[in-house]
C-alpha cells in the first residue's frame, strides 16, 4: 500500500547513480523526495522548508553526516525529525558515531536494496506516535513546550516566553470555512518561526499548543524586536486572507447562535511576555499560566496588535 504523497523525504546523497536509485524507489511508494548532492545546498534548503524524513550518506567528498547531524539538531523543528544514514559495509564504528551525534537510524549501503523501505517506514512510524506535532504548522506541541521550559528551568537560564493568540480567529474559520482558517494558521506559523530567525537565537523554541495559540521561547534581550516585528507584519499582511468585500468594509459579518448578524472585526495578534529576570519561574505549567493571564490583558486592547511584557519585581506565586 502507498504511502501519503504529502510526505516528504529529503535525500543527501552525492553518488549520482545512487541517488537517483533511492529516489526512484521512493516516488514510486508516493512519497515526494527532494534531493541534494551536497551538504551545504542541503542545509541552505532545509532551514527554508521543513521535511518529515531525512536519509543521507555518512562520508563523501561534499558531505559529513556527523556535520548534517550537529548542524539540524540545533533547530528545535529539526529535533523532531528522524534522521537515518547510508554507511559503508567496513566501518562498525560509524554507526556508533552517528548515534551520538544525534542519528536516528542507519542503513549499511550493502542492504539498501532489502531495507529501504522498513527503515522509512518505521521512522515515520516512530515519528507518528510518539511525538506530539500539530498537523497543520508541524510545530511541537504541549508536551514539548513544557519539557523545554523544564530544561531551562534546571539549567538557571534567562529566558522569555511569549504567549502569542489569534484574536477572532474562530470567527473568521465561521465566515470563511477551516481551509482558509489553516492557511491564516501556517502563515502566522511561518511568520513567527521566520521573525525568530532573523532577530533570535539559534536556541529559540516555537510550540502550538492550541487552536489559535503559539508559545515562544526566546532571550529577554531580543524578545521586544521579535514580538514587534511579529506585529507589525502581521498586520501588514493579514487583509490579504479576507474576501474583497470585506476588506473594503474593514470587518466580517456572521451569524451568531440565535441566527442574527454580527459584525466582527480582523483578525488581530495579543501577545503577553514573561520574564524570569526579577522572580523565579519554577514549574513550566506556572509560567504558561502567568504568561497566558498577561496575554488576556493584551487582548483588552480589541482593537489592534499589541504585546504587554510583565516586568513587575514581585509575582505572587500561588
Amino acid at each position: 500500500m502507498k504511502e501519503n504523497k504529502r510526505i516528504k523525504i529529503a535525500i543527501i546523497v552525492e553518488d549520482h547513480r545512487l541517488q537517483d536509485y533511492i529516489v526512484l524507489l521512493l516516488v514510486g511508494e508516493g512519497y515526494e523526495v527532494k534531493a541534494y548532492s551536497s551538504q551545504s545546498d542541503a542545509l541552505e534548503n532545509l532551514e527554508k522548508e521543513t521535511v518529515d524524513l531525512i536519509i543521507s550518506e555518512f562520508q563523501s567528498p561534499n558531505i559529513n553526516g556527523l556535520d548534517i547531524c550537529k548542524v539540524l539538531r540545533k533547530n528545535f523543528i529539526y529535533n523532531l525529525i528522524p534522521m537515518f544514514f547510508l554507511i559503508p559495509d567496513k566501518a562498525p564504528l560509524n554507526a556508533a558515531r552517528l548515534i551520538y551525534a544525534g542519528a536516528d537510524d542507519y542503513i549499511k549501503k550493502s542492504l539498501i536494496e532489502e531495507e529501504l523501505f522498513l527503515k522509512v517506514k518505521l521512522n515515520l512510524y516512530r515519528k507518528s506516535r510518539h511525538q506530539d506535532i500539530d498537523n497543520i504548522t508541524r510545530l511541537p506541541g504541549q508536551s514539548y513546550l513544557l519539557r523545554e521550559l523544564q530544561k531551562r528551568i534546571e539549567f538557571k537560564e534567562l529566558f522569555a516566553v511569549s504567549y502569542i493568540d489569534l484574536t477572532k480567529f474562530k470567527e473568521f474559520n465561521h465566515r470563511y470555512g477551516f481551509e482558509r482558517g489553516n492557511a491564516v494558521m501556517q502563515y502566522t506559523a511561518s511568520l513567527i518561526h521566520n521573525t525568530m530567525r532573523q532577530k533570535g537565537a539559534i536556541s529559540d523554541f516555537l510550540a502550538k499548543t492550541g487552536s489559535n495559540d503559539f508559545i515562544m521561547i526566546t532571550y529577554p534581550e531580543n524578545v521586544d524586536e521579535i514580538v514587534n516585528k511579529i506585529i507589525k507584519e502581521f498586520d501588514t499582511d493579514i487583509p490579504s486572507f479576507y474576501d474583497e468585500e470585506d476588506k473594503k468594509n474593514g470587518f466580517i459579518t456572521i451569524k451568531d447562535r440565535n441566527g442574527e448578524i454580527q459584525r466582527s472585526p480582523f483578525l488581530k495578534i495579543h501577545i503577553g511576555v514573561v520574564i524570569n529576570e526579577y522572580f523565579p519561574l519554577f514549574s513550566p505549567t506556572r509560567i504558561v499560566q502567568i504568561a497566558s493571564e498577561v496575554k488576556d490583558l493584551a487582548q483588552k486592547n480589541a482593537d489592534k496588535s499589541v504585546y504587554i511584557k510583565e516586568d513587575r519585581k514581585h509575582y505572587i506565586i500561588s
